[in-house]
């Protein structure tokens, strides 16, 4: 009986890591780490690929990379897929894998980086686009080939406060109420991991999911039917705004988790726990390479008419606030039509247009969303565009995966990632572990950037999304 329990475990680890990797077969033998990808004996420019899986009848915990000895990063799960850049010559490159027995196995090949060279992207602008309040199953727990709702899975089934038992229904209201969000209800409703309170402390409505039967949601439906949508992408913390935010352009939040205002103008209100922030963030970065950036929100500076300074991470750093690279959203679409956009833009829509629950109409945001996509699409820039839409966080929908821890402070729920770009792969949905860091990564891979702290590095990039 135990051998046949220990070869069923080994099977479904294997079929998941397969899923997870895509075309890479994986070393049967458990336990095992396949490294699919850079080949052993490859000369590559850097930065390079690597991918790597797992077999084992237990559950892996860890994976390592390390370069000539050295750890390079890790990440808590039993696949990887990131970007490291190298220096010219041959290197020794591990991939040690550790599972929940202690064991540790690895797996090494050696790799050549020549010299004066380096990998270039096709893409000459990324913008990202963070919208808020929506966790991944709301919004496309029903969508084709996610890991999505289905009857069994963690808090499928709840009792509310009442003792109703509440199941996963379809949402028509297009106008609900916000829900309790922030670290105590998120730690709350998580429950040690089951998933399951968010009736009983969210209410039934915390419950209710969209689909593509929902005016609106069909078009961002469509969006991720074309393109590409990750199922695996978590908040870097378990926290409301800014820390979202601030993960995303510094993968640090000054190690809070309080929903606080920033310390710099405009329209701020600063209490005890604002701080000025002076460690480097990626705009300092794209600076300092010569890299055009923004932030773009909508009615900037327009205080008490819809501009939120909470959500604009670059208001909380002394280099950043109220600069140049701060405007207001109506310079993006003129620099769009001018043929000037921004190697890196980042826009923020006012709550209306957000997807903020209480802040108006799902369909009239998800339209307001599809509208800015075709108007990059539609312009000289597409062709060489990544666009990024995610959301800030899960806003106290119910999510059924649980977060892998990564640190003290996260993960949180899963909330959606779309890549849409001429580049992105068409009708796919990314498995691998992602978070608000990943996006950092990603633009600091394409722009040739370094890492800005180990927070940084122990993030996926999103290079499984693309097709370069």
């Amino acid at each position: 009986m135990k051998l046949r329990q220990v070869g069923t475990v080994c099977l479904f680890i294997i079929l998941c890591s397969f899923y997870a990797l895509g075309q890479c077969s994986l070393n049967p033998t458990s336990p095992s780490v396949t490294i699919c990808s850079p080949a052993s004996g490859a000369t590559l420019a850097s930065p390079i690929r690597v991918v790597a899986g797992t077999t084992d009848s237990q559950p892996v915990t860890l994976l390592q990379i390390y370069v000539d000895g050295s750890k390079a990063y890790q990440i808590s799960g039993s696949s990887l897929d990131t970007s490291l850049n190298l220096t010219p010559g041959s290197h020794r490159l591990t991939v040690q894998a550790k599972d929940t027995t202690g064991a540790v196995f690895k797996s090494t090949i050696f790799i050549t980086i020549s010299a004066g060279s380096t990998a270039t992207s096709p893409l000459n602008h990324v913008v990202v686009i963070m919208m808020q309040n929506q966790s991944f199953d709301h919004l496309f727990g029903q969508f084709p080939g996610v890991n999505g709702i289905a009857p069994g899975v963690n808090g499928y089934s709840q009792a509310d406060k009442l003792g109703n038992v509440i199941t996963p229904y379809l949402l028509t209201n297009t106008t609900p109420p916000d829900l309790p969000h922030g670290r105590t209800e998120y730690l709350r409703v998580w429950d040690n991991g089951k998933m399951d309170k968010y009736a009983y402390y969210n209410g039934k409505l915390s419950m209710g999911f969209y689909d593509n039967t929902i005016a609106g949601i069909d078009k961002l439906w469509g969006l991720a039917q074309q393109y590409a949508l990750a199922d695996n992408f978590f908040a870097s913390a378990m926290a409301a705004a800014p820390t979202a935010q601030l993960y995303m352009v510094a993968a640090a939040d000054n190690n809070t988790t309080a929903s606080l205002q920033p310390y710099y103008g405009p329209c701020n209100t600063p209490d005890s726990r604002s701080k000025p922030y002076t460690f480097p963030n990626v705009g300092n970065q794209l600076s300092s390479a010569g890299k055009s950036w923004a932030w773009f929100s909508e009615n900037y500076g327009k205080c008490g008419n819809g501009y939120l300074p909470k959500q604009n991470p670059f208001q909380y750093f002394t280099s950043t606030y109220n600069s140049g690279n701060i405007k207001d959203l109506s310079n993006f679409y003129t620099a769009l039509t001018a043929g000037t956009l921004p190697a890196v833009s980042f826009i923020h829509p006012n709550p209306g247009h957000s997807m903020h629950p209480g802040s108006g109409s799902v369909t009239t945001a998800a339209n307001w969303l599809a509208g800015v996509v075709q108007k990059i699409q539609n312009s000289s820039a597409w062709p060489n565009t990544a666009i990024l839409i995610t959301f800030d966080e899960s806003g106290g929908w119910w999510d059924h995966v649980s977060p892998p821890p990564i640190d003290a402070q996260g993960f949180g729920a899963r909330v959606p990632l779309m890549v849409i770009s001429p580049y992105a792969k068409r009708g796919y949905v990314s498995h691998t572990q992602l978070d608000y860091v990943s996006i950092l990564r990603f633009i600091q891979w394409n722009f040739g950037l370094p890492s800005l702290n180990s927070r940084n590095n122990a993030s996926n990039n999103l290079l499984d999304m693309f097709s370069f």
